[in-house]
């Protein structure tokens, strides 16, 4: 299941973007009913883009990723 979340771009119009997690970070592998230590650490902060705009960047910090997941 997507786990999207809503954040605005840093441009003039504030176009609100759907950024789906699974995407960002990836998706955890489990083998045998347990996870395995991938090593990954969530960044600081991730900067992507805007889907409407040329200007804005949307930026998705570790703390809206640990509140959603």
């Amino acid at each position: 299941m997507a786990n999207i979340i809503k954040v605005p771009c840093t441009g003039r119009g504030q176009h609100v973007n759907e950024i789906d997690l699974e995407d960002v970070i990836g998706e955890d592998v489990v083998l045998y009913g347990g996870a395995i230590d991938t090593g990954r650490q969530i960044p600081a902060q991730i900067v992507r883009r805007c889907d409407e705009c040329d200007e804005g960047k949307v930026i998705i910090t570790r703390e809206m990723i640990e509140a959603r997941m």
